[in-house]
């Protein structure tokens, strides 16, 4: 079952139709980008975006942060029999960044980076959306550790981080892009 056993919420996006369409719609776009852009670029030179490697490193140990962090609300959500929606395809979405992201050693080309920041900027806006509507639960029913395996505290709370970390991927990718832009423009005004 996608969902069961959710708290009917007033108002709209309920927490299910959140978890079977509009967190999952941006790894299904990413998915479907990432291979398309990697396809496109493939035998191509194309100028790279640089960056310091324990940045890069950073980058990448939060991104896989990101992941747990789905794959823990996952467990925890089916631990309390409330459905899973069709969140593992943010899972395989944020893998799908990882591995890339790790592959992409000599930095990722404009077009990728430009793919990676509508992606951490859409996942924002969905998870800022998911936290909103989490913190009405908390308001409406709250739940504690003594009545349930996922309290409503902590299932805001695991929305909040990943929300606040996707945030931070979407500002690094634009500030990478200006800061490449405007290496490629100081290169064309020295020549």
């Amino acid at each position: 079952m996608l969902c069961s056993n959710r708290y009917p919420l007033p108002g709209s996006p309920t927490t299910c139709l959140l978890d079977t369409v509009l967190v999952p719609l941006p790894s299904f776009l990413f998915i479907v980008a990432i291979p398309v852009a990697l396809f496109y670029q493939r035998g191509r030179i194309l100028p790279r975006i640089h960056s310091r490697r324990w940045l890069h490193i950073t980058y990448l140990a939060l991104v896989a942060a990101s992941w747990a962090m789905t794959i823990l609300e996952i467990i925890r959500l089916g631990l309390e029999n409330m459905g899973v929606g069709l969140l593992p395809i943010t899972t395989i979405g944020l893998m799908l960044a990882f591995f890339v992201l790790l592959t992409e050693r000599k930095g990722p080309t404009r077009v990728v980076s430009m793919i990676f920041a509508s992606y951490w900027l859409l996942l924002s806006i969905m998870f800022i959306i998911q936290s909103v509507r989490l913190h009405l639960l908390e308001k409406l029913n709250p739940t504690t550790m003594e009545n349930s395996k996922y309290p409503s505290s902590d299932w805001f709370l695991d929305n909040v981080v990943m929300m606040a970390l996707f945030i931070i991927f979407f500002i690094y990718e634009c500030t990478m892009l200006i800061l490449s832009r405007h290496d490629e423009f100081v290169k064309t005004e020295a020549v």
